[in-house]
């Protein structure tokens, strides 16, 4: 009898799963139904007196259902076009933390968006005395950063309000201090301030420029991602895990250049995971890590990552003659090298500004090699302290904001949501993969070691038993190396899967981020306050 019930349960829902109207009406309803009991739990813990149990549920089914009916159109790519799917899901998360995340409540994005500004301005090089109009100075000054530390959601202060205080200066020609910024940089902020510039040509101002950033910079990233996963094939589906963590979807959709960088890198990544390593991908490896190094010099460690091909792979040549591995090292270093020099070049060529104060007076990173050359003990015991400290950075997943928007749940269920994929993922790991996981697994453990002397030599006060100014996103690039690494393992110690899980593990993704981009929306807009509800 049980045998014939289970049956009959599996037998109604092979049938529902064949119709996709069906299956979209059913989850439209379900998330109706979830939106009437979230909307009551809202009103109980924060008491919104704007939120009313009708309108509420209404609203926020709609935004449920739009994400839902964007996921079944998305989907319809599945079987023809995986890669396209996967990105088109991206973009759709992406344009959740684009309105979801507030103004400058991203690290360093202030000064990114000026960046762009100026560029879009027509200010390609660098300039101390640039002068920005003043409702961008009005922006950068009524949206302040880390506004959760310094402003935690009150009664009558939340974000809302600062876009009310905003929108009132504006209207009023408020004249704001103007903002100096010292970038040195000019490639990562090409994509936004493309989107600035047609944002200024079509009459948005300051805050319809700073969305329009946030979507140049996603767009980029998603055109970066979707021709990674074209190329990474089998892998593809823990590459998109990486890709649509919340936080690295939070950074993707700012203005911060990390978002150019970060698409970059999963570009590089893709390269050298297809199945032939020919000539237009060794192009793009080589700019791909030339422009990451010039920008960030911790990504050099992926240098030798080209190793990991097999030798039947290689497929690089020059006029029908094979090039070997060792001149192709030596190629891209000449690449890196002329676009370092030719950047340094630019600097000195375009910028009026004097020499540069260090910001951290108590750093000196020259003694600090000296210190840890006579104490190398001393200095793995900090460096070893230092991870366990922060976890091995693979608990803190939900920290955005500027580091004070604290998601405990997604913290703990970031490192769950990645490994369930290995797990499920682990079919597609053979004998033949190892060579490439214990060369991402090298540039992984060299990424951590890179990272944080670099930070203790640059950043932290000499002889300081603790490297201070690290974040998960400066150690993110190393997470595929283990994700390569765990999925070789569980290959051999789980069994075959019959069913193909690439679906499941792509929506437990994309729910994932979903709900991480609702817990940051409570914390910007929603005060909690000891109340008794009343009905």
């Amino acid at each position: 009898m049980d045998n014939k019930f289970i049956n009959k349960i599996k037998e109604i829902y092979d049938t529902v799963r064949q119709k996709p109207m069906l299956v979209y009406g059913i989850g439209c309803l379900l998330l109706a139904v979830f939106s009437f009991f979230f909307t009551y739990y809202l009103r109980v813990i924060y008491s919104p007196v704007w939120l009313g149990q009708i309108k509420g549920t209404l609203v926020i089914s709609l935004a449920f259902i739009l994400l839902w009916t964007a996921y079944m159109v998305a989907a319809r790519f599945r079987n023809s076009n995986m890669p396209l799917f996967m990105t088109l899901l991206l973009f759709v998360l992406g344009m959740v933390f684009v309105y979801a995340t507030p103004p400058n409540q991203v690290p360093d994005e202030h000064t990114h968006f000026l960046r762009s500004y100026q560029m879009a301005q027509g200010q390609w090089g660098f300039d101390q005395n640039h002068v920005f109009p003043d409702d961008v100075n009005s922006l950068i000054a009524h949206f302040h950063v880390a506004h959760n530390n310094g402003f935690p959601a009150k009664e009558g202060n939340t974000v809302y309000n600062r876009f009310l205080e905003y929108y009132a200066a504006v209207n009023s020609g408020e004249k704001a201090q103007n903002y100096g910024i010292i970038i040195f940089q000019v490639i990562p902020y090409i994509p936004g301030a493309i989107g600035i510039f047609i944002a200024k040509l079509i009459g948005l101002g300051a805050l319809g420029a700073y969305y329009a950033n946030r979507i140049a910079n996603l767009a980029f990233f998603c055109m970066c991602c979707y021709r990674a996963l074209k190329f990474s094939g089998k892998f593809r589906v823990i590459l998109f895990t990486l890709m649509s963590l919340p936080l690295m979807v939070f950074m993707a959709a700012s203005c911060n250049s990390d978002s150019f960088l970060f698409g970059l890198m999963f570009l590089m990544f893709g390269a050298v995971l297809s199945r032939q390593f020919d000539n237009a991908k060794a192009v793009i490896f080589a700019l791909c890590l030339a422009v990451l190094t010039t920008c960030k010099m911790s990504y050099i460690v992926f240098l030798p990552l080209f190793f990991c091909i097999p030798k039947e792979k290689w497929q690089v040549k020059a006029k029908n003659k094979d090039i070997s591995r060792l001149v192709y090292l030596a190629l891209t270093l000449v690449v890196f090298v002329l676009i370092y020099q030719g950047m340094a070049l630019y600097v000195q060529a375009f910028s009026n500004f004097g020499e540069i104060p260090r910001t951290m007076t108590d750093s000196d990173p020259a003694k600090q090699l000296i210190f840890i050359l006579k104490n190398p003990l001393r200095y793995a015991a900090v460096f070893a302290d230092t991870l366990k400290n922060n976890s091995f950075f693979l608990f803190s997943g939900g920290m955005l904001g500027w580091l004070d928007v604290k998601l405990p749940l997604i913290n703990y269920l970031t490192p769950v949501v990645v490994l369930l994929a290995c797990i499920k993922q682990a079919d597609v790991f053979d004998k033949k993969d190892m060579q490439k996981t214990l060369w991402f697994f090298i540039c992984s453990i060299l990424t951590y070691a890179v990272v944080l002397t670099g930070l203790y030599l640059s950043w932290t006060p000499v002889t300081l038993p603790q490297i201070i100014g690290l974040q998960m996103r400066y150690v993110y690039p190393a997470f595929l190396g283990f994700c390569m690494a765990a999925g070789q393992y569980f290959s051999t110690r789980t069994r075959k899967n019959v069913k193909n899980t690439d679906v499941s593990c792509i929506a437990t993704s994309y729910i994932f981020t979903v709900i991480t981009a609702v817990l940051m929306l409570i914390v910007y807009y929603l005060p909690e306050r000891a109340v008794v509800f009343v009905a």
